[in-house]
């Protein structure tokens, strides 16, 4: 599946911008003809779609397993945690199509998959990934091995051990993230367009974090 850009439109030549280099497909495969499906802000986007085949290439490159096949078995696996009937990826609706990015991302997250880029540029949902990057440790900005960053700063002269978590915001930073947010939190987070969430006491259990006030 490719996506493009449409640049011009007469009414009756078509001019789009593919969004990755398909020469060499055009010439192994002489493609001749083309469909078009065109995104009316209803259905999956075609920067959804963009985003669920460049996982699938990453978990394939990972794997070795071919991509089509992977994307048949993951959509399976996910209709089935789901309880969802059968659906195409051309025309599923835009949650649905949300929700299917944030599996895929489950799943590289667990499985510890390499990506080409950052799952940071390839989420549908912010929010979402931001608890996922704490909850399996993953730094927000690159993904990498995370230390746990609060937003909500424990004073000088507070135990750590004893301030209850629960409420409090963070976000999940790899070493050289953490020490830029120390030194310029505001910035950082501007620039990558991330926020510290709400701390849960799921949160906190994975995390080891404090949950119950121990001054008492």
């Amino acid at each position: 599946m490719i996506t493009a850009k449409i640049v011009k439109y007469d009414g009756t030549q078509l001019v789009v911008i593919p969004d990755e280099n398909i020469s060499r497909d055009l010439l192994q495969r002489q493609v001749g003809d083309i469909e078009i499906i065109l995104n009316d802000g209803r259905t999956i986007s075609a920067d959804q779609r963009k985003k669920i085949f460049a996982i699938i290439r990453d978990i394939s490159l990972w794997s070795g397993h071919d991509p089509e096949y992977l994307r048949q078995l993951l959509t399976w696996d996910y209709r089935g945690k789901c309880g969802l009937d059968n659906f195409s990826l051309s025309n599923v609706d835009m949650t649905t199509a949300k929700d299917f990015i944030t599996y895929l991302i489950i799943f590289c997250f667990n499985w510890s998959v390499p990506t080409r880029d950052t799952l940071l540029h390839r989420t549908d949902d912010i929010g979402k990934y931001l608890y996922l990057c704490l909850e399996y440790r993953r730094c927000a900005i690159c993904n990498k091995k995370a230390e746990v960053h609060h937003v909500n700063r424990i004073g000088m002269g507070r135990n750590r051990e004893k301030v209850v978590h629960i409420g409090l915001k963070a976000i999940a930073l790899c070493s050289k993230h953490h020490n830029e947010a120390h030194h310029d939190e505001e910035k950082l987070f501007k620039e990558h367009y991330i926020y510290g969430i709400k701390l849960d006491k799921y949160l906190c259990d994975k995390l080891n974090l404090n949950t119950r006030n121990k001054y008492k």
